[in-house]
């Protein structure tokens, strides 16, 4: 029995040793390699899920963006259009001329016409015109078509019409115009625009 005994007691502490060898294993296995690959994987699965913001926020630009673009190219294109068309400083007294020309095909009689100092600004400038008209209602309905229908851009910022009197059929009429003009190409302009 005592060789039992000591065989027995000889294999306890074997195990002991064995079960204390596996467990120092396994917590060297979890300090040293599962707790820093852990660490390494929510490090990597944040810099995952920063991304996918970024790019849904990308996506979510995408439409924004081609918008934006196309009313730039919509933008440039009415200005080509209006620079083509718009005259310049020196194409400015056949635009009075042409202004004059109308009234006079229209049937209206020019009372006065009265050119104002211009408003420059970078790109255009705009030079005022008062003109005091009169005429029968058609010839002056005809030579407010015939403003609107002239190539240079021309806005009417006033437009006052009134009888002479009871029982006549002229009308005497005041209009306010303003005529733009591009100034891009222009001598005297800084100002250099890519068309």
């Amino acid at each position: 029995m005592s060789t039992k005994a000591k065989t027995t007691g000889g294999k306890a502490p074997r195990s002991w040793l064995i079960t204390g060898l596996l467990a120092s294993l396994a917590i060297a296995y979890v300090a040293f390699i599962f707790a820093p690959a852990q660490a390494s994987i929510g490090s990597l699965r944040g810099q995952l899920n920063e991304r996918r913001q970024h790019i849904l926020q990308a996506q979510n630009l995408v439409l924004p963006i081609h918008h934006a673009q196309t009313q730039l190219e919509a933008t440039r294109e009415v200005t080509r259009a209006w620079r083509d068309s718009a005259p310049d400083a020196t194409e400015l007294s056949e635009n009075f001329a042409r202004l004059t020309a109308e009234a006079k095909a229209a049937g209206v009689v020019l009372e006065r016409f009265d050119p104002q100092a211009p408003a420059e600004m970078q790109v255009l400038a705009q030079h005022a015109v008062n003109v005091q008209f009169h005429g029968q209602f058609a010839a002056v309905f005809d030579f407010l078509r015939r403003i609107e229908e002239l190539p240079a851009t021309i806005w009417i910022s006033q437009l006052r019409i009134g009888t002479d009197g009871e029982g006549t059929a002229t009308l005497r009429g005041e209009l306010n115009l303003t005529i733009f003009v591009d100034r891009t190409g222009s001598s005297d302009s800084s100002v250099r625009i890519d068309r």
